[in-house]
């Protein structure tokens, strides 16, 4: 079997002959050696495909001229600055008449001087002594003792009757009526020390007994009546007194009268 030998593609590269020789007996034994190997394999050059012509650059249109500014119109003269009129001369300044001069004062001769005549010294006179304050629940408000038993008695009555009703009421009706219990007798209690500090002595009030209606909303009617009396009499007691310590209390106790008498009306609205 012969052994074809790629010729082009040893071409070029340096292989020495006998080298390439005892190779070739030892592979191929009995066969000849193919011919010289080129030094040098010159390739074709491939053929360039033909460049196509360039295209014709387009035709440019001519560019219309500018149309022609329009003609400014004349701009207006100024019209000319009035003329000023001459501003007036001040007149001239009155002339002013010269200041006579003050007469020289004549020089007393007399080498003493005049002595006051001494006036006679004003008796001092002691202020009129003040009257003595009036003192908050002293003995200067003895006249208010009465009043002050009154209105114990009043209160120590509505203490018991609210009492009563709260005992007849039920649920919040309850609680509200023992609440204006609680009053009247703080109300008392007040009364009371104002009483004390006044007179010095203690009062007790003998109430006669409650009768009540047996419908409780005609009993809350008859106690709404009596806490309005209540407060009258406690702001016609604050209108009567000098004492401004009593004067504050009745008045306390008479908004305490009509906040019980809008308590009262307020339960009769829930039950109506």
């Amino acid at each position: 079997m012969e052994l074809k030998v790629d010729m082009p593609s040893l071409a070029g590269q340096d292989i020495d002959p006998e080298t390439f020789q005892r190779v070739w007996n030892r592979v191929m034994p009995g066969q000849s050696a193919p011919a010289a190997i080129p030094d040098t394999a010159v390739l074709a050059e491939p053929t360039l495909p033909p460049v196509p012509d360039c295209l014709a650059e387009p035709i440019t249109p001519p560019v219309p001229e500018c149309p022609a500014e329009p003609a400014a119109p004349p701009v207006p003269e100024c019209p000319a600055e009035p003329t000023i009129p001459p501003v007036p001369e001040c007149p001239a300044e009155p002339a002013v008449p010269p200041v006579p001069e003050c007469p020289t004062r004549p020089q007393c001769s007399c080498s003493c001087r005049p002595v006051r005549p001494n006036r006679p010294r004003e008796l001092e006179v002691d202020p009129a002594p003040s009257e003595e304050p009036i003192l908050c629940l002293g003995e200067a408000s003895q006249e208010d003792s009465g009043q002050l038993e009154e209105l114990m008695t009043l209160a120590r009555t509505g203490a018991v009757t609210s009492q009563a009703l709260s005992r007849r009421a039920g649920g919040s009706r309850a609680k509200t009526l023992a609440a204006l219990t609680r009053d009247h007798r703080s109300a008392f209690r007040r009364l009371s020390a104002a009483y004390f500090l006044i007179t010095g002595k203690r009062f007790s009030p003998q109430c006669s007994a409650v009768t009540l209606p047996a419908s409780l909303p005609l009993a809350l009617r008859q106690q709404f009546v009596w806490e309005q009396q209540w407060e009258q009499r406690s702001r016609q007691a604050a209108q009567a007194t000098a004492d401004p310590c009593l004067k504050e209390l009745y008045l306390e106790l008479a908004q305490e009268g009509a906040l019980h008498a809008g308590c009262i009306r307020s339960m009769l609205e829930q039950m109506a």
